[in-house]
């Protein structure tokens, strides 16, 4: 091989990297007081709340003919209580109270709730409400007890500051 005396490559035609990454980087500057993190002390709690509104969780009466041991879910949950306890409940809404809280089951519980509160003897004659899953959820809490004496899911309405 001949040699010339010259490089084969010249005039930065050898760099491995473009020109323009060579440029110096300039620290970022302070950040814009828009995008900062928000004041602490700006924070506002969520409000408990006690009571949920007719017009917020309408409750619905239902007959008991209805049910059968092979219901499936429906997207509503089902309360078993007393005829005046319903008639309040269906004036004043449904309370939120981590002390008493109210059960409500899914469709599949309904049957076995009833032949339950018959066996109890208690003699009052019950009334079934019923309210959309989708308006109390916020709201409810798991029943692991009832759902396995029952054999399907229950809640407990108790929760004075909604989730999510």
């Amino acid at each position: 091989m001949a040699s010339s005396g010259k490089l084969p490559l010249t005039d930065g035609e050898s760099r491995s990297r473009p020109a323009a990454r060579h440029t110096r980087r300039t620290p970022p500057g302070p950040v814009p007081p828009d995008s900062t993190q928000p004041d602490l002390f700006d924070y506002v709690p969520p409000v408990r709340r006690t009571r949920l509104d007719p017009e917020e969780a309408p409750l619905l009466l239902v007959t008991t003919r209805a049910f059968s041991d092979c219901e499936k879910d429906d997207g509503w949950l089902y309360c078993l209580t007393s005829a005046e306890a319903g008639e309040a409940l269906l004036q004043d809404g449904l309370p939120l109270d981590t002390r008493y809280p109210l059960l409500l089951c899914a469709r599949p519980a309904v049957l076995a709730l009833l032949i339950d509160h018959a066996q109890t003897g208690d003699g009052v004659q019950p009334v079934l409400l019923r309210v959309r899953h989708a308006h109390v959820a916020p709201w409810l809490e798991k029943d692991p007890d009832m759902s396995a004496r029952l054999g399907a899911s229950c809640y407990l309405l108790s929760r004075q500051i909604p989730l999510g």
